[in-house]
């Protein structure tokens, strides 16, 4: 073992993931001890336009004053940034013009590639405490599934709230990337006017019919009071009821019951309006897919492999309309996984310090 390595075990090594998306930061936090992790705190901070608040430098701050030994590492989210297969310079330009990118070789087999301006800009951002690695997201996929790359072409796709990353490996190899900012990708027309043609069929509902998102009153208790309408209806004269108390529990019943329903038609609204919009960011991501396989189809670079198997990472629980439009519409095999990013990096970044010189 290192010398390096033989002090680093004699203190407690702090480990801190950070995933930025405009309006939050997911944070990681690992403190290992030799190869135990010790502690764990998870935690997000609301920010503004991707930049970090005081109140999360400042928790940054406090764990790295734990150790001499602290690592802080961040997802790339430069909007130009990308992947190919090859490490050579020169081979690279038949992909892109990398005159204005940092690149980095990796396995001696791919590299990946980001606009220098912009990991300057997120470096700054992050001045205050500093970064040590800024991990590309296909550097990640591939990391993550790195069970999947060795076989036939697959697809590999990591989907964050605001970016869409892909690439397509094949028996080790990586052959295609592509990097979507979801920002950009939500302003096509053509595509919300497809999105409200489907959800009809894949949602069970028209998004411009007012009456499917009526509420069964019949499921309100309350609304059994107003049955006593037909009841004053017969009364001849308001003498018949014993006490005027009676009309004044009768409104108030008619009142309740017309808050109930109101309080019950909202609340369906909003299911039905979460629902909508969670359909139309899976069929954007579909729509993206779909876009970059034909592209990778359709390139002879590629020797027109074909793709079987798509593995998707999800940063939640959401994609089975996805799954359902991959494999119904481009007949693949489609394999997801809930990823926790921002841990991922802490595992990745533990990786990079033990094989540092």
């Amino acid at each position: 073992m290192k010398l390096s390595n033989l002090i680093k075990n004699l203190y407690q090594q702090v480990f801190i993931g950070l995933v930025v998306q405009n309006t939050e930061v997911k944070v990681c936090v690992q403190m290992l001890k030799g190869k135990k992790v010790e502690k764990e705190v998870k935690k997000h901070f609301e920010i503004s336009h991707a930049k970090p608040s005081e109140e999360l430098n400042a928790f940054i701050k406090q764990y790295m004053d734990e150790s001499p030994f602290s690592y802080v590492s961040i997802l790339n989210d430069a909007l130009v940034q990308g992947a190919l297969p090859t490490c050579s310079m020169h081979e690279a330009e038949n992909f892109s013009d990398l005159a204005s990118c940092v690149t980095l070789c990796n396995e001696n087999n791919w590299m990946v590639y980001a606009e220098k301006s912009e990991l300057n800009a997120l470096q700054k951002r992050f001045s205050v405490t500093g970064v040590d690695f800024i991990f590309s997201p296909f550097l990640l996929l591939s990391n993550f599934f790195k069970d999947k790359t060795e076989g036939k072409a697959s697809l590999l796709v990591l989907i964050q709230h605001d970016f869409l990353s892909l690439c397509v490996f094949c028996e080790g190899k990586l052959l295609f990337a592509q990097h979507y900012n979801m920002t950009d990708a939500v302003e096509d027309e053509s595509l919300s006017e497809e999105i409200e043609e489907n959800s009809v069929e894949s949602l069970g509902f028209d998004l411009d019919d007012e009456d499917s998102l009526s509420i069964n009153l019949d499921d309100i208790d309350a609304l059994d009071e107003l049955d006593a309408l037909d009841d004053l209806d017969n009364l001849d004269d308001l003498d018949d009821l014993d006490e005027l108390d009676d009309i004044e529990d009768f409104e108030e019943s008619l009142n309740d019951a017309v808050e109930e329903s109101e309080i019950a038609l909202e609340e369906a609204k909003s299911k039905h309006e979460s629902k909508i919009d969670n359909f139309s960011d899976e069929y954007k991501h579909f729509q993206l897919i779909q876009g970059a396989l034909n592209q990778f189809y359709a390139d002879d670079k590629y020797n027109n492999q074909f793709v079987e198997e798509v593995y998707i990472a999800n940063t939640n629980e959401d994609g089975h309309d996805l799954v359902k439009f991959l494999e119904e519409e481009l007949f693949v095999s489609v394999f997801k996984r809930t990823i926790d990013i921002e841990k991922e990096l802490v595992s990745m970044s533990i990786e990079e310090a033990r094989n540092e010189k």
